[in-house]
């Protein structure tokens, strides 16, 4: 049976044009392994879109990208896609937020509600840049370890590993990449550590850690 990922993201600011940018790893692995995936994308991802896709198709895997907040989940133009309020419609999914601090009180009534595991950041979620890439994210030496990081806890899932596993090996490689720039003198490493740090310190999970998509 054909598995299904949605996916959102938008372009309206530095932050979700990287977001945007290294979301392409994400899709092309999911076609590599034969996934249906639905993008939502700039205008159409808004509340609207997403809570039809939602309500009217059964997804296996929900990657969001985008601003967060404790309770809620953003997409373009930061109008809130999906909040504690709206979390049932997470129900029977595996969910990745890739936002600040949704995991916090989003992530725990998703679950509560029957969302299978809740993939996210209880904090900040740091994005370093160099403002010379800014138009070439995929180019930013700064970012891209710091993507590729969070990018692998998604892949792992489209694989078909536990929440857990996907949760772990991306730790670990953020942790073997710290330790490593603990001792660089390369200058763009500086904010890109910050930023690993910060991320390695928030990321985690809520729900059932043996889930699998």
């Amino acid at each position: 049976m054909e598995k299904r990922l949605l996916l959102t993201r938008s372009r309206h600011d530095i932050a979700n044009q990287y977001l945007y940018a290294y979301s392409e790893e994400i899709i092309a692995e999911a076609d590599s392994l034969g996934w249906k995936t639905d993008r939502v994308e700039n205008e159409k991802n808004q509340r609207k879109e997403v809570e039809s896709r939602l309500t009217k198709s059964a997804y296996d895997f929900v990657f969001f990208n985008g601003h967060g907040t404790d309770e809620s989940v953003s997409g373009h133009g930061d109008e809130k896609l999906v909040d504690a309020g709206s979390a049932s419609i997470l129900k029977d999914k595996i969910v990745f937020a890739r936002s600040c601090s949704a995991l916090n009180t989003l992530g725990k009534e998703a679950v509560k509600k029957g969302c299978k595991a809740f993939i996210g950041y209880n904090g900040l979620f740091f994005i370093s840049y160099t403002n010379e890439y800014q138009s070439t994210p995929l180019k930013d030496p700064t970012a891209r370890p710091v993507m590729e990081v969070s990018n692998l806890a998604g892949k792992l899932i489209l694989k078909g590993d536990t929440v857990q596993t996907a949760v772990e090996a991306a730790q670990r490689k953020a942790g073997d990449l710290i330790l490593k720039m603990l001792a660089s003198k390369e200058p763009y490493d500086a904010g890109t550590f910050r930023a690993l740090y910060q991320n390695y310190m928030t990321f985690s999970f809520t729900g059932d850690g043996q889930a699998k998509a």
